[in-house]
């Protein structure tokens, strides 16, 4: 397809899933900017829509599907191209798409877009999609969890060189944002294909950044972080917040699942971490009913969030997923248990959460903003709890500002300014 007019090529661009399918539509978002695209929200009309796709669920195949139907009503005429997880896990299944490309075929959706424009189209400025910039250093993985079929989908673990991470970030910095995510598929192997590791990666940008941005992880498993990582949490520039996936707080279920830690191993992680910096937050995933799953091993999981004390907790029923080992495991946790047991860790996080907000209380806090407009400003603390503050218009979103926590509202902190 062709598509060229005076005006500048429009682009819309939609992700779901992970903060790597983010950070990857990020760095599209800039190479079609300076290739004199006009990169326009989703909401807005496009002449050409980008769809980065997800399969860590069946659930999440159905979700796909569904965006696609709604990008064709929102824009019957515009080239739609499919990318992400779900092509390569369904090789063949997405026909009503103008274009498909595998993960490792990402790199080559720019060109393909700019082919529609016209030749001498003006470079833009890169949109700022987010206030904190998503920076993807690592991609696929090593592992094998019996229930995900990520790891299918992309391919062999593989980081990108030191060197580009810097520039990444270095530019992310230039470009107004104060704090970087760096992301990853399993962010913990950063660098053991070319002979580095993540914990130098994170020290030389902490080190390159001095005091005009700040970085956090996106996600690591409790197996990864080494105690050169937990030295690291000490230092007032790496975020105080840990995504650390559980899954279960059952070595019995752990094992099943393929996971490469066990709950002794979770809890001295945390408490090793919270030692460093006492005002370290975890946040995780959980998922219930996993088949064999038993009550002793959901009772485990619950004293293990009431151990840690997550601020919030992605909790989330086992369902079959087609092309992963667990699939072929009779012993199936009835619905009713299933959905039970997922209320009962729901609560549980929520209760643990309501302990961090309380504690965050009455203390002060450096906050990155996301949202900011003449009423009121939104943003995370580097520990992961939401903030909002009234009234302050010298705020400006991505910067930081520190903060005095004065109340707790639902989830999130009320907050007064000290200083931008």
């Amino acid at each position: 397809m062709t598509v060229q007019s005076a005006a500048p090529l429009r682009v819309a661009l939609t992700v779901l899933g992970c903060k790597v399918n983010f950070a990857e539509m990020a760095d599209l978002a800039g190479r079609l900017a300076a290739g004199g695209c006009d990169v326009v929200p989703e909401h807005e009309p496009a002449d050409v829509r980008v769809l980065n796709s997800c399969t860590v669920t069946a659930q999440a195949d159905a979700t796909t599907r569904q965006r696609i139907r709604r990008l064709r009503r929102l824009d019957p005429g515009a080239h739609l191209v499919l990318t992400g997880c779900s092509v390569d896990a369904n090789p063949g299944a997405y026909t009503t798409v103008d274009s498909v490309f595998a993960n490792k075929d990402k790199d080559s959706i720019a060109e393909h877009i700019l082919a529609m424009s016209r030749p001498d189209a003006i470079a833009q400025d890169a949109p700022l999609l987010r206030s904190r910039a998503f920076v993807k250093v690592q991609d696929g993985c090593a592992h094998r969890c019996t229930y995900c079929i990520v790891w299918q989908a992309r391919g062999a673990s593989s980081s990108i060189a030191p060197r580009a991470v810097h520039e990444r970030v270095r530019a992310a910095v230039d470009g107004g944002h104060a704090e970087i995510v760096l992301c990853g598929v399993d962010l913990g192997s950063y660098g053991r294909d070319i002979g580095t590791d993540l914990p130098t990666l994170v020290a030389s940008l902490l080190d390159s950044c001095g005091d005009t941005a700040r970085i956090r992880l996106s996600s690591i498993n409790a197996n990864d972080v080494t105690d050169s990582l937990v030295a690291l949490n000490a230092h007032p520039r790496l975020c105080s917040h840990w995504h650390m996936p559980l899954q279960s707080g059952s070595d019995r279920v752990l094992r099943a699942m393929h996971r490469g830690y066990r709950r002794a191993q979770y809890l001295r992680v945390s408490r090793a971490l919270r030692a460093a910096n006492p005002a370290t937050e975890f946040t995780t995933d959980i998922m219930v009913g996993f088949p064999g799953e038993s009550e002793d091993d959901h009772n485990d999981t619950l004293s293990l969030v009431d151990e840690v004390g997550f601020l919030q907790g992605h909790v989330f029923r086992w369902s079959p997923r087609p092309g992963t080992p667990a699939t072929a495991i009779d012993d199936r946790v009835d619905d009713a248990s299933a959905r039970r047991r997922s209320a009962e860790v729901r609560r549980a996080t929520k209760r643990s959460g309501a302990r961090s907000l309380a504690a965050a209380c009455g203390r002060v806090h450096e906050v990155a903003w996301d949202s900011v407009d003449a009423e009121v400003a939104h943003g995370l603390t580097g520990g992961y709890h939401e903030v909002v503050v009234a009234g302050a218009p010298e705020i400006r979103q991505g910067s930081l500002s520190l903060v005095h926590a004065s109340a707790v509202e639902g989830d999130r902190l009320r907050c007064t300014l000290l200083r931008s």
